[in-house]
C-alpha cells in the first residue's frame, strides 16, 4: 500500500528548510502538467462556465448578485497560487499551506475568508492501494476557490447539478456550494469503506478455510490501510464542528442543517472505520486460531498413528529378542497367529477410539 508519509516529510525537509515563512514552494509529487482553471458564475436564473488560463481572468465574473466558483486542478504552480493571494487577499501563510500536500485537514477563519483543507480518498484504477489527495477550499463573500491536488472529476456531480439546475444549489448561496463539495468528499469515504468491507469478508473466509501466509499478508495490509484512513478523516470532525457552530460569517442559518447532515455522515464514517478496524484485528486472531486448529488436527492424526503402532511395536519387539528358547518360534501357526493378533488389536483400538469419539 502507498503510505507516502515518510517520503513526503523528506520532501518537506529538503524543500522548506531555510526558507522564510510564507515562501511558495510546492511540496508533493513532482508535476509538470499545466494547472487547469474552471470558473462557474451563477445564480437562480444565470449560469456561465468557462475555462481560463489565469486567476485574473476570473475577476470580471465577480459581482454581488452571483456566486463565483473557481476550481483549479493542480497546486504546483506558484504563480497561480500567488495570483489567488493578490486578487482575493489571501495571506501568504495560507498559500504556503495550500501548496503543501502533507497538511492535515483543518479550518482557519480569517476576517475576509475561511480556509479549509480536506483529504479526498480513493482507489486508483491501476491498484488496490488507497490513495489520497489534498483539497483546499477558500470561501469568502460570494466566492469560493477550490484547489484539487491532481486532475480528476471529483466534483463532476456538483458541476452537473449547476449546469442542469438540479436541486436547490442554484437557489442557494456560496455556503451551500461549500457544503455540497464537502459532502462529495465524505460520500466518497463510504465508497472506500464498502470496498474495504468486501475485502475483509473475503479475507475472513480465507482465514478460516485456507489460512496461508498470503492471507496474513493481506491482513497486515488491511491494518495499515485503516491506520492510513484514520489520519486524514478524524481531523475532519473538527472542521465540520466549526461549520455547524454558527459562528462563521459566510455560513448562513439556512445551511446549518445541511452542514449538520454532512457532520452526521462523517460520524457514521468514523464509527464504521473503528468497527472495521477492530474486525481486522479480530481477523488476526481468527487466522492464528485456524492455524492452531490445523496444527492440532495434524498432531491428532500423528498421535493416533503412533498410538496404533505402540502395541504392534511391543509385540514385534518381544519376538525380535535373541532368545533361543521361545515356544512360539517353533509353532507351525506362530507367524499367522501373531499377525492375526496384531490385526485384531488394531481393529479393536480403532473401534474403541470411534466409541470415545477421538476419531
Amino acid at each position: 500500500m502507498r503510505i507516502p508519509l515518510i517520503s513526503s516529510l523528506k520532501k518537506y525537509t529538503n524543500r522548506k528548510v531555510g526558507l522564510p515563512p510564507g515562501t511558495l514552494v510546492y511540496v508533493g509529487e513532482e508535476r509538470t502538467d499545466p494547472v487547469q482553471i474552471s470558473v462557474f458564475n451563477y445564480n437562480e436564473t444565470l449560469f456561465d462556465e468557462n475555462i481560463v488560463q489565469t486567476v485574473e481572468a476570473c475577476l470580471p465574473y465577480r459581482n454581488d448578485d452571483t456566486v463565483l466558483w473557481i476550481h483549479a486542478e493542480g497546486i504546483h504552480d506558484a504563480e497561480i497560487i500567488e495570483e489567488i493571494g493578490v486578487h482575493f487577499g489571501v495571506n501568504s501563510l495560507v498559500l504556503e499551506d495550500l501548496m503543501t500536500s502533507t497538511q492535515l485537514p483543518k479550518i482557519e477563519v480569517h476576517d475576509k475568508y475561511v480556509f479549509i483543507i480536506l483529504k479526498s480518498i480513493g482507489y486508483p484504477t491501476t491498484s488496490l492501494d488507497i490513495s489520497k489527495e489534498q483539497i483546499s477550499l477558500i470561501i469568502g463573500e460570494n466566492f469560493l476557490i477550490s484547489l484539487q491536488e491532481e486532475p480528476g472529476d471529483l466534483f463532476a456531480s456538483v458541476k452537473d447539478r449547476l449546469r442542469n439546475k438540479m436541486g436547490r444549489i442554484r437557489q442557494m448561496g456560496v455556503d451551500y456550494l461549500l457544503c455540497a463539495l464537502i459532502d462529495i468528499i465524505v460520500d466518497n469515504y463510504f465508497i472506500i469503506i464498502d470496498q474495504l468491507n468486501d475485502r475483509i469478508e473475503a479475507v475472513e473466509e480465507q482465514a478460516i478455510t485456507n489460512p496461508t501466509p498470503e492471507v496474513l499478508t493481506e491482513i497486515n495490509s488491511l491494518r495499515r490501510e485503516f491506520l492510513f484512513l484514520r489520519r486524514p478523516i478524524l481531523p475532519l470532525r473538527d472542521v465540520l464542528e466549526e461549520t455547524v457552530k454558527g459562528e462563521i460569517q459566510f455560513i448562513t442559518q439556512d445551511t446549518h442543517l445541511y452542514f449538520q447532515d454532512v457532520y452526521d455522515h462523517l460520524e457514521q464514517v468514523i464509527h464504521t472505520i473503528e468497527t472495521l478496524r477492530i474486525a481486522v484485528s479480530e481477523l488476526f486472531n481468527t487466522y492464528t486460531s485456524a492455524i492452531s486448529h490445523r496444527m492440532n488436527e495434524v498432531m491428532k492424526v500423528l498421535t493416533v498413528v503412533a498410538t496404533f503402532f505402540i502395541p504392534l511395536t511391543f509385540i514385534t519387539g518381544i519376538y525380535g529378542m535373541n532368545f533361543k528358547f521361545m515356544p512360539e518360534l517353533d509353532s507351525l501357526w506362530g507367524y499367522p497367529v501373531v499377525l492375526l493378533a496384531m490385526l485384531t488389536i488394531s481393529i479393536g483400538m480403532f473401534i474403541y477410539f470411534k466409541l470415545k469419539k477421538w476419531l
